[in-house]
């Protein structure tokens, strides 16, 4: 299998970004290969990342770097960065390096919301078409979850999606855009990752409407990295 993991922010901090930077780290320590899709503006920080791609405006492609990981590092990690312009959309302000105009996603118009997300369909779908991606996995119940679904309209890859609090509090609930788009995903989503019985009640409370949401259920839990202690 290879795998390609959708997460549209950072590597560094808490939340997502923690969980996608470990859940990375330990896949490559584990012996299998991972093209990692996010906006992380220092990859070269990060051991487990072999090569990293800037994927810009006008459809070039610009390679940052290439190297050797660790021995401890059966499998490697190739990071791509679709370039956006300076508008991120977030579930919550903060500030993001290289983005110097954050905004909160429901304050955005349809429009800009299509943009991101065919700038980034764009590069994904090339992604998987170059490496032979086999499966993706997406983070969060919005944007990048339709990514994935039109992506998988275009090549056939099947995917998963992981929920987190940021996008159910902060888009889906508040509004309904986000949560038709992530019904809509959700819906062709093979397997809903969550990391427990709290989180699984709160996407069936908020997303009622998914067709055979409770047979997609599978438990990740939370870990530790053992190797670190």
């Amino acid at each position: 299998m290879t795998l390609a993991i959708l997460h549209g922010y950072l590597l560094e901090g808490s939340g997502s970004n923690l969980w996608t930077r470990c859940v990375v780290e330990a896949l490559c320590r584990s012996g299998h290969n991972v093209h990692l899709v996010c906006q992380e503006p220092h990859p070269d920080r990060y051991e487990c990342i072999a090569e990293a791609h800037r994927y810009n405006l006008d459809r070039s492609v610009e390679t940052l770097f290439t190297r050797d990981v660790p021995a401890a590092y059966a499998g490697r990690c190739v990071m791509h960065k679709p370039q956006l312009g300076d508008r991120l959309p977030v579930f919550v302000w903060d500030k993001y390096e290289e983005f110097s105009n954050p905004v909160p996603m429901i304050d955005l118009p349809d429009t800009e919301i299509e943009q991101y997300i065919q700038r980034n369909v764009r590069v994904v779908v090339d992604v998987v078409r170059r490496h032979g991606v086999t499966a993706i996995h997406a983070n969060h119940a919005a944007l990048m979850v339709e990514v994935a679904r039109r992506t998988n309209e275009e090549t056939d890859v099947p995917y998963a999606v992981m929920p987190h609090g940021s996008e159910l509090e902060y888009a889906l609930k508040k509004d309904p855009r986000f949560n038709r788009m992530a019904t809509k995903a959700l819906a062709g989503a093979g397997r809903v990752f969550v990391h427990g019985a709290e989180m699984r009640r709160r996407v069936e409370t908020i997303l009622p409407e998914v067709p055979d949401l409770a047979s997609k259920f599978s438990v990740l839990p939370l870990g530790v990295h053992t190797w670190q202690f």
